[in-house]
Formats: structure tokens, sequence, C-alpha cells
């Protein structure tokens, strides 16, 4: 199986991966490059040229040139939606049915969007799917600067789906759970219900700190928060109401109040996110996953890796 590059690319950091096969074991080299505040902006390439710069270099540093590439897009732009369509109709008809809604009945919070689907059952004599789009303009923008630096896009994916798909690899997931994915990073927190094993619903909310807070220090190679502690103690808690209130509106709202959520898969590159887990336990009185105990015996992996290295075990 030919080598493929993996990527995740966040507002100040690119993560990469470097797969042989669809396996943890597969995985032959990782890293992450960091970048200033004004190259990705919310999700959005703010400056193509230096974007371009350090992939290019990048590229030919580690020799990627012509090589398949998997990548996550943003999160900042993802609707996952359950939509209801004929039951007699094929996959290509639904495509077709879809994309004629767009216009009538299926409200998207952008136009042209690039969309995916997976059949999750039926419900009234109509066949029940997950809709999930993305703006195509977003989508453009990075496929052509891969292409411009040597690189052959092949799988475009998402965060929480590489998350879970790695969850599910090592065995830790049930059908009859209702998991919450938080994936706790600095630039934001990606909230994703899963149940039978697909996604349900997600929000995405951007950290309120200001990203020049976080600086970069070379000897760890990692961003610290350079402000006040109070600061990053405040939004902790915030984004814990945020997740109390997410699992009450799936609990009431999504599931009619016949379900709840029934254990967290924590992952993200937040610091401290050990003392985060502990918090959760006793606060949600769940059981939280890391994955760390899980992957201990493949590979010993920093928990700001789970998303890419789901992605790079994803079927090509």
């Amino acid at each position: 199986m030919k080598k493929q590059v993996n990527l995740i690319i966040k507002d100040r950091v690119i993560r990469y991966m470097v797969s042989k096969s669809e396996s943890v074991e597969g995985v032959m080299d990782y890293g992450e490059f960091y970048l200033d505040t004004d190259i990705i902006d919310d999700g959005k390439v703010a400056n193509p040229e230096r974007f371009a710069l350090i992939l290019e270099k990048l590229v030919r540093k580690k020799r990627w040139k012509g090589k398949q590439l998997a990548f996550c897009v943003p999160d900042a732009f993802v609707t996952i939606r359950e939509q209801l369509v004929p039951k007699e109709f094929t996959k290509e008809e639904m495509k077709s049915y879809i994309n004629m809604e767009l216009e009538e009945s299926i409200r998207l919070p952008f136009s042209d969007p690039v969309m995916d689907f997976v059949v999750i059952g039926e419900e009234n004599n109509q066949s029940k799917i997950l809709l999930f789009a993305y703006p195509k303009e977003r989508m453009k923008e990075f496929i052509d600067t891969f292409i411009q630096v040597g690189l052959k896009p092949v799988i475009a994916d998402l965060s929480s789906l590489s998350v879970y798909r790695l969850y599910f690899q090592l065995d830790l997931a049930s059908t009859e759970e209702h998991l919450l994915s938080v994936q706790w990073g600095k630039d934001a927190i990606v909230l994703t219900a899963f149940n039978k094993n697909k996604p349900v619903f997600t929000r995405y909310i951007k950290s309120t700190l200001n990203k020049n807070g976080w600086k970069w220090r070379a000897e760890d190679n990692d961003l610290y928060w350079n402000g006040e502690v109070e600061e990053l103690d405040q939004v902790k808690e915030e984004q814990l109401v945020t997740i109390e209130r997410f699992m009450d509106f799936y609990q009431y709202s999504v599931m009619d109040g016949t379900n709840q959520i029934t254990k967290i898969v924590l992952s993200g590159d937040f610091p401290e996110l050990d003392n985060i887990k502990q918090e959760m336990e006793e606060r949600f009185n769940l059981k939280v996953e890391t994955m760390e105990q899980a992957l201990k015996d493949k590979m010993k992996l920093p928990s700001r890796y789970l998303d890419v290295l789901g992605l790079a075990i994803k079927n090509r």
C-alpha cells in the first residue's frame, strides 16, 4: 500500500501523520507545525501565500511530493443534519433529490455546499439519511493549495468522525451507548453526539480566549497560555457549562427525553486535559474515555494527535 500523508489544520497548528496502512501499526511519522495568528482564521485561509509557503516547506522537508493526501475539513463550517427522502430512491436519485430540495426545504447556513450522506434508518415509510454539508469555496481554498504544493488530495473527512473511527477500532464502542465526543482545543471545542455508531448532532463553539494569548515555546514545540490564569479557568468553566447544556439539549430536544448521554470520549490540545477529565467525571457522573489506555500497547501518542490518527486509519 502506498504511503499516505494525513493532515489536520487548525487556526494555529498543522498536525501531520504519515501512514503506510489503515491500522495504528501503519503509522511511520507524525508531528506538528505551529502557525502565526494571521494565516488561518476561524477555519478560513486568511493568508493564502504564506499558507502555501509553509506547506511547500513541509512537503520539501518531508519528501511528500506526489503523495496521496487525506485531510479533515476545518470544523467551523461543518453542518450535520437528518433528512427524510423517498424510500424507493437509489443513492444517485437521493443525491439529485437533495440538490433539488436545497432550494426549497433543506436550509443550510451557506450556499453552494459540498455534500455527502449515509442512510441511517426508516421513518414514516421514508429513508432517513444523515446529511453532511460543507461550503464548497472553503473546501476549494484548501484543495487548490494542496495541489499547488504537490500533494494529491484523495480523502476529505470530518475530525469528529476521525476521533470516533479510532474509538471504534480500539473496541471501545457499543451500539446502544449515547456517546458524546468532546474535542477540546485551544481555538474551539467540538461536541458531537453518537448513537448506533453514527453521529446524531454536532456543535462547534469558538473559544473566547484571545488567540494572541497563546505563545509558541521552541523547547516544547507547543503553545502555552501567556495571559491570566483566571481567564483560562473562566473559559474552562464556561465550556463545561456549554457541555452540560449540550447534553440537556440532546436528552430533551433530540431524544425527546427518552435517552441521554451515557459516556464521554475526550481528546484535544487544551492544557491539562487530565484535570479536565477528572473534573468532567465528577461533575457529570459519567465515564470519560481518553483512549490512552487502549492505545498504550500499540503506541504512545499525545491526545492532540487522536483525530489525525483516526484519519490515518480510514479505509482508502
